[in-house]
């Protein structure tokens, strides 16, 4: 009975605490994840024979391909200390953000195989509340959302989270036939990062609605697309800087023309580092130092090169495919998986710098929210076609 209770605040605080505090506040993220997955986790240790059942999720997580590329890049973003720059300050981020990932992992295996379909429902419940609150606190008060942090302002931050919990919040009123009801839901979403008026998340947003249509009529081949896409474009990123700074040359739409003119010379002034990278977490880093041009690009496709140089980017390029190859695989959950990864990685590519420990800590929620509705028994039994038919779209 306290193992149940246990699960269900701690599916509660990710599921509906997460979403509206990033409305309101930065720092509520850094509490709120790790102690819904601690209580997660104790929760499932409480139930019978929990502890068999966490071990047996980690024993089987330990051999997947996706593990172990990650464990690799894992492995090189620490010997990466041997030659970076800032080696106490990146040690120190290296460890939060490992921590954060590893106490999130832990978290999901220790979900039970089934859980009550009342768990799942948590989740668009609290998205639906924070889009209701990101659009009235836009509407009342748009000032308090303008101000940045590192290099995102708070309505960015809370936007980005939507997007990315938003498709598996979907995912769980599609399974249970609640069709006018996800409708609302997206349409809320729609409204709160209409109202936001935010490039990135406005580009985010448009492409994975893309990818949830073209996923719904043929899973398979979206995921192959949207993998290689994402891991093609991680490996050639430099050699796209090169090509594109001539044709970007005068060029000072949002700074696109100085970004590509930055990137391009600092590529050509790489030389083996190239291969090796300068080390985990220099890149904005070493722009607050002066080394790198404060016009410097961010985002996941400069930060991997730049950072971990091309051991990092083929790693990453990788993990993507396999990554997508894996949300294909998900029968009627596909669409919804696909759309959320698409948001993640067109975040990622525009600006996100993957170096903030929020964004790290928001994609870990976004993995709870993922393995909830994975975990989730259906209220019906399975899901009917004709039911799938009518997947409500974002």
């Amino acid at each position: 009975m306290a193992g149940q209770v246990l699960l269900r605040l701690g599916i509660a605080l990710f599921a509906i605490a997460v979403p509206i505090g990033t409305v309101f506040s930065r720092r509520l993220l850094f509490v709120l994840v790790p102690v819904s997955a601690a209580l997660i986790i104790v929760g499932g240790i409480l139930l019978p024979n929990g502890g068999d059942v966490i071990l047996r999720h980690l024993r089987k997580a330990v051999g997947r391909p996706i593990i172990l590329v990650g464990a690799l890049l894992l492995v090189w973003a620490a010997l990466s200390f041997i030659w970076t720059p800032f080696p106490e300050l990146a040690s120190e981020r290296f460890l939060k953000s490992v921590g954060t990932v590893l106490v999130a992992a832990i978290a999901i295996a220790s979900m039970p195989d089934r859980m009550k379909a009342a768990n799942g429902n948590l989740l668009p419940i609290g998205i639906g509340l924070a889009g209701l609150a990101a659009l009235a606190a836009g509407l009342i008060n748009p000032a308090a959302f303008s101000s940045v942090d590192g290099d995102s302002s708070l309505f960015q931050r809370a936007i980005s989270g939507l997007l990315v919990m938003g498709w598996p919040a979907l995912a769980v009123l599609a399974t249970r036939q609640r069709a006018n009801i996800a409708i609302a839901l997206g349409a809320v979403l729609v409204f709160a990062t209409v109202l936001a008026a935010i490039p990135v998340t406005l580009i985010a947003l448009l492409l994975s609605a893309l990818v949830f249509v073209a996923a719904t009529k043929k899973p398979q081949t979206t995921g192959k697309t949207l993998g290689l896409s994402g891991g093609l474009l991680m490996l050639i990123a430099p050699a796209l800087a090169l090509a594109l700074q001539p044709l970007l040359t005068g060029v000072d739409f949002n700074g696109i023309g100085p970004t590509f003119n930055h990137w391009a010379e600092i590529v050509r002034s790489e030389g083996p580092k190239l291969l090796t990278g300068h080390g985990f977490d220099t890149a904005l880093r070493a722009m607050a130092a002066g080394i790198l041009p404060m016009q410097a690009p961010r985002g996941i496709l400069f930060e991997v090169w730049y950072e971990l140089g091309a051991v990092g980017a083929i790693g990453s390029g990788i993990l993507i495919w396999l990554t997508s190859l894996a949300a294909a695989r998900m029968g009627a959950l596909a669409p919804y998986l696909l759309a959320s990864l698409c948001a993640v990685l067109v975040l990622s590519i525009a600006g996100t710098s993957i170096a903030q420990l929020w964004w790290t800590t928001q994609l870990a929620s976004g993995a709870l929210a993922v393995a909830l509705i994975m975990r989730v028994q259906p209220a019906r039994g399975r899901v009917r076609a004709a039911a799938l038919r009518q997947r409500p779209t974002l």
